[in-house]
C-alpha cells in the first residue's frame, strides 16, 4: 500500500474546477470532474468549523489524531454487534482515508489511517487539517468541498453562512448519499437537528440560538433547472481549451478563463433567438402536445417527470389537461391548477379550446404576465420549436466576441450552428461580389441592365440562367439599387464582369475561408458558410477595410495567477478604408430603402443585408452598427423549407431587430451613432434612380459615397424619368452595354432553350 509522503501533504492540490468568466470577472461555466472551490487557511469560519468538529469529531482540538476513547468505544459495539457497525475516525483519520484513496473496512487500512493520521498531526496545525478536510470532503450533488457545496445549496460562500446552513452542510459529509438536500429533505433536518443539538452539548450555541434554529425549515437556494446563459459560448471555448492542453488539465487544473463574453448581451442574444423562433413556429401551426391519455390522478412531480426536459425552464411548466370546453382547458401544472382561455391558444388556428386540447394531454404552458392597460395576464399554450438558428455579435473593431447562441437550446443539441454549421449564405454573400466591383473601380453609381441573362455554368455551356426573386426585371439599374433590393441578374452579372476569381480573393481577405466555387452562382450565395465567418467578413467592412480575427479568450491563467496564454490581437488589410464606407453606406441604403426596410426606424446607424436561400431553407440578416457586427440565421439542420415567404427579412430580421432594441434599452447600442467618414471618400448628391448627378429639378437626390475621383461627370435630365419608367425591353435602346456583358438580345436561343428550367436560380431577398 502506497501512504502518501506527509511533506508534501501541506502542498497538496486536489483537482480543481476550470471557471470561465465574463468580460466583467463573472463566472458563467465551470469544467471539472469534481466540482470543487478550494478555502484557504484562515478561510474555515468559525461557525462553520464548529458545526463540523461536533458532528464529526468534537475532541479534534484535543487528540493527537486518534481518539482513544473513541476507538474503545467502537470495538465494544462492534463486539457486541458480531461486526464493524461503528467506526471512530477522527477529522485527521478521515483526511488521512480520503488522501489514501482506500475505502474498504479492513484492520489493515485501519491501521495505516490511523498511523498517517498521527503523522498528519505531527507536521500540520490544527487549522491545516481542518482546512484540507473541509476542501476534500464531498459534500453530495457533485459537490466537493464546503465552499462549493455552500454555493451549490445556498447561493453563497462559507464566509456568509448562516448556524441553520452550517449545520446542514456537516450533517451531510457523514453519508453524502443519504443526506440528500434535494431528494430527502426530511432525512437532512432530522441530522441538522441532530448537529445543531451538538453544537449546544458542546457550548458552542447557546439554548436560545438553538431553540430558534431547531425550528427554521431547510432553505435551499437550489430552484428548479434553469437554462445556462452562454451555455454555446462556453462549449466553444472548452473545445478549444481541451485542444489546447488536453483534458486532463482542463478538468484537474482549475484554470480561470477570462472570455469576451458580455453577459448582457449574450442573454439579449439568446432572448431574441428564443423570441423569434417560437414566434415562427407558432405560425407554422400546431403540432400536438407531448404525450395524449394521461392518468387525471398525476401529480405535479410526477407530470415533471412525465413531460421530461423542460425547454425552457425559468418560465414554461408542465401541464396535464384535466377538464376542457369550447372556451377555457383547465390544467394542473407542478406550480398548481391553471385556466387555459381561447386567447392562450390563439395562435394555433383554431378558434376552440376543445379543438386544440383534450383530457388527459400533457402539455407545455407559460404565464404570460400581460401588459397594463393593453392585455391581461393569462396563461398560454407552448410547443418547443423544430427549427434551430444562430445569433452572434462580434465587437467589430477588436474581433471579441460578445455574444454566440449556436441554437434553440444547448440541452437539446449540443451542436453549435454559429461556429460549426456550413449553411447556404444566399443573398448574404453579395457585398462580397459589390465590395471586389468597388475595389475594381465600380462605383455606386455604375448602371447594370437588368434583364434575362445565360451565363456560362459549372458545365461550362451557356447554362445558367438567374432569376430574380419576384420574377420581373427593372432594365436599367445602379448597382445601389440593386443591391438594396438585392436583384440577382445584376449581381451575377457584377460577378462575371469583374471576375470571380477577383470575388473569391476580396472574400478571403474579408476573412472567409469556406471553399468558394468560382460558379456565376457564387454571386447569389450558393456557396456553404460557417455563420461566425460571414460575421467576421462583414466586422471587416464594419471597420474601415480591417479585418480582426474573431476570438473568444481573453487570458488563462493558473490558480497560482500565471498567466498561461493572453490574446494576441490578430489583424490584416482586407480592403482600403474608402471601399470599406462606400460599401457600408450601400449597405445602409438596405436599411433605408431596400429588403431590410423594417430596421429604418430604429434611432442608430445600421448597414446590413438580408439572405434567403433557394426553397426558403436559409433565412439570414447580417448588420452592424458603428461598434457591433450582429448576425441572425434561421433553418432547419436537415435542408428543407422553413415556410412560404419565408425570406431573410421575414424569418431572421425580427431576431435582429429585438437583439438591437435591447441593446438600445440596456445601453450597449448607443442611439445616434454613425459610420466615420474616412479619407479618400467624396460625398456628392445624385439622384437615386438613375445615379447621376443630381441636375435641377430632380425629385429623388440622395448622398452617395465614392472613392476620390470616381463620382459621376453626367448629370441627370428630366427624361430619365421617362426613360426608366419604360418596359425594361424598350429601355434597351437607351442603354449601352458594358463590353462583355450579357444581354437579352446575346442569348435569346439560350433563352428560349431554358425557358422551363425548374433549377434556376431565384432567391434573392
Amino acid at each position: 500500500m502506497r501512504v502518501p509522503n506527509v511533506d508534501e501533504i501541506a502542498r497538496f492540490s486536489p483537482k480543481l474546477v476550470t471557471r470561465l468568466l465574463d468580460r466583467d470577472g463573472r463566472a458563467y461555466a465551470t469544467y471539472a470532474r469534481e466540482r470543487r472551490l478550494l478555502l484557504r487557511e484562515g478561510e474555515l469560519p468559525e461557525l462553520l468549523q464548529n458545526a463540523v468538529l461536533a458532528a464529526e469529531d468534537a475532541s479534534f482540538l484535543r487528540h493527537g489524531g486518534v481518539d482513544l476513547l473513541g476507538v474503545a468505544r467502537s470495538m465494544v459495539v462492534n463486539w457486541q454487534r458480531g461486526r464493524r457497525a461503528q467506526g471512530a475516525s477522527t477529522i485527521s483519520m478521515q483526511l488521512a482515508r480520503e488522501l489514501m484513496g482506500r475505502r474498504e473496512k479492513t484492520w489493515d487500512r485501519k491501521i495505516t489511517e490511523v498511523l498517517l493520521a498521527v503523522e498528519l498531526e505531527k507536521r500540520l496545525s490544527k487549522q491545516q487539517i481542518l482546512t484540507l478536510y473541509c476542501n476534500l470532503s464531498f459534500v453530495g450533488h457533485g459537490n466537493y468541498g464546503m465552499e462549493a457545496a455552500a454555493r451549490d445549496y445556498f447561493g453563497h460562500g462559507v464566509s456568509e453562512l448562516t448556524l441553520t446552513e452550517a449545520a446542514t452542510l456537516a450533517g451531510i459529509v457523514q453519508r453524502p448519499s443519504d443526506y440528500s438536500p434535494i431528494h430527502a429533505p426530511e432525512r437532512v433536518l432530522a441530522r441538522r437537528n441532530y448537529v445543531l443539538r451538538r453544537m449546544l452539548e458542546e457550548g458552542f450555541i447557546d439554548r436560545p440560538a438553538h431553540d430558534a434554529a431547531v425550528l427554521e425549515p431547510l432553505a435551499l437556494a437550489r430552484r428548479r433547472e434553469t437554462r445556462d446563459v452562454g451555455a454555446y459560448f462556453g462549449e466553444a471555448v472548452r473545445r478549444r481549451l481541451e485542444e489546447t492542453y488536453g483534458a486532463e488539465r482542463l478538468y484537474t487544473e482549475g484554470f480561470e478563463v477570462r472570455t469576451t463574453l458580455d453577459s448582457r448581451i449574450q442573454a439579449a442574444a439568446e432572448d431574441a433567438l428564443s423570441e423569434g423562433l417560437l414566434r415562427l413556429d407558432h405560425r407554422r401551426g400546431w403540432r400536438g402536445p407531448i404525450a395524449r391519455g394521461e392518468s387525471t390522478t398525476l401529480t405535479g412531480p410526477e407530470i415533471e417527470e412525465r413531460a421530461g426536459r423542460n425547454p425552457r425552464p425559468a418560465s414554461w411548466l408542465p401541464g396535464l389537461v384535466l377538464a376542457t370546453d369550447r372556451d377555457a382547458a383547465a390544467v394542473r401544472t407542478p406550480a398548481g391548477d391553471v385556466r387555459v382561455e381561447r386567447a392562450g391558444t390563439a395562435w394555433t388556428g383554431r378558434t376552440e379550446v376543445s379543438g386544440v386540447l383534450r383530457q388527459g394531454d400533457l402539455a407545455w404552458f407559460r404565464h404570460d404576465e400581460g401588459e397594463p392597460g393593453e392585455r391581461p395576464a393569462r396563461w398560454l399554450l407552448e410547443q418547443e420549436p423544430a427549427l434551430e438558428g444562430a445569433v452572434i455579435v462580434l465587437e467589430s473593431a477588436t474581433g471579441a466576441v460578445r455574444a454566440s447562441v449556436g441554437g434553440w437550446d444547448f440541452a437539446r443539441s449540443k451542436f453549435d450552428r454559429a461556429t460549426q454549421a456550413t449553411r447556404q449564405v444566399g443573398s448574404a454573400f453579395k457585398p462580397f461580389v459589390y465590395g471586389a466591383a468597388i475595389e475594381a473601380g465600380w462605383t455606386a453609381a455604375d448602371q447594370l441592365f437588368d434583364a434575362p441573362a445565360v451565363f456560362i455554368g459549372a458545365d461550362g455551356l451557356p447554362s445558367y440562367s438567374p432569376r430574380n426573386y419576384y420574377r420581373r426585371y427593372t432594365g436599367i439599374i445602379t448597382l445601389r439599387r440593386a443591391l438594396e433590393q438585392s436583384v440577382n441578374v445584376p449581381a451575377v452579372k457584377l460577378l462575371d464582369l469583374v471576375g470571380a476569381g477577383r470575388v473569391v480573393d476580396f472574400a478571403r481577405r474579408c476573412g472567409i475561408t469556406s471553399p468558394l466555387p468560382p460558379y456565376p452562382s457564387l454571386a447569389l450565395g450558393s456557396a456553404d458558410l460557417i455563420p461566425i465567418e460571414v460575421a467576421s467578413g462583414y466586422a471587416a467592412i464594419a471597420n474601415q477595410g480591417l479585418l480582426v480575427r474573431p476570438y473568444l479568450i481573453e487570458e488563462v491563467r493558473r490558480p497560482d495567477g500565471a498567466v498561461l496564454e493572453r490574446n494576441q490581437v490578430e489583424a490584416a488589410k482586407a480592403m482600403e478604408a474608402p471601399v470599406a464606407f462606400v460599401l457600408t453606406r450601400m449597405l445602409e441604403g438596405v436599411i433605408d430603402r431596400g429588403t431590410a426596410g423594417r430596421l429604418a426606424d430604429l434611432p442608430l446607424a445600421i448597414a446590413g443585408k438580408t439572405g434567403t436561400t433557394n426553397d426558403y431553407t436559409d433565412a439570414w440578416f447580417v448588420g452592424f452598427t458603428p461598434r457591433y457586427t450582429m448576425l441572425a440565421w434561421v433553418g432547419f439542420d436537415l435542408k428543407k423549407s422553413i415556410g412560404r415567404k419565408m425570406t431573410g427579412a421575414e424569418a431572421a430580421l425580427p431576431i435582429w431587430r429585438r437583439l438591437a432594441e435591447t441593446g438600445l434599452h440596456d445601453g450597449w447600442l448607443s442611439a445616434g451613432e454613425v459610420f466615420a467618414v474616412p479619407a479618400g471618400v467624396e460625398l456628392r448628391a445624385v439622384e437615386a434612380r438613375s445615379g447621376l448627378a443630381a441636375g435641377p429639378g430632380a425629385a429623388r437626390v440622395i448622398e452617395e459615397a465614392f472613392v476620390a475621383g470616381t463620382a459621376p461627370a453626367a448629370v441627370w435630365e428630366p427624361r430619365w424619368d421617362a426613360i426608366l419608367g419604360l418596359p425594361w425591353p424598350q429601355q434597351r435602346a437607351f442603354y449601352r452595354a458594358r463590353p462583355a456583358e450579357k444581354m437579352p438580345d446575346d442569348f435569346a436561343a439560350a433563352l428560349e432553350a431554358l425557358a422551363d428550367r425548374g433549377d434556376d436560380e431565384a432567391a434573392g431577398d
